[in-house]
């Protein structure tokens, strides 16, 4: 996988944290970045951080649990740092980098990203909180 002078998007999953992943991305050499946690203030905080003239940081809040939340991240992403090479996803069970070879400036493909985006979630959440009780019968 190519980091050096990559476009990274990493979205942060309830428990999950993206701070270690985004230190790797900028010491690899990605050139620009946007983090995405679902705790206000945090990916901003985080950018500010780590934001340096080789490597331009961005963080917002989002949640990539919701398709309109996705679409905003890549919308943000593209408009403020370029078409997305790497979109990961950190969570309580470890994290996931999904590869891009192109991602249009529309988003038409978004039903693809939000497939790919919905595996890596899946290997990033631990199973008891993936699998939901059965319902409970009619009496």
């Amino acid at each position: 996988m190519r980091v050096t002078g990559a476009v990274v998007v990493i979205a942060v999953l309830d428990g999950g944290s993206g701070a270690e992943l985004a230190r790797r991305f900028t010491a690899a050499g990605a050139a620009r970045l946007l983090i995405a946690d679902l705790r206000p203030g945090v990916a901003e905080d985080l950018a500010t951080e780590l934001d340096r003239p080789d490597c331009h940081v961005v963080g917002v809040s989002g949640d990539i649990h919701r398709p309109s939340d996705i679409a905003a991240l890549v919308s943000t992403a593209v408009k403020h740092l370029g078409p997305i090479d790497l979109f990961a996803v950190a969570g309580p069970d470890g994290e996931r980098i999904v590869q891009l070879a192109d991602l249009p400036d529309h988003l038409d493909p978004l039903a693809d990203l939000l497939a790919l985006l919905g595996e890596a979630i899946g290997e990033v959440v631990p199973q008891q909180r993936r699998s939901s009780p059965e319902p409970a019968a009619a009496a």
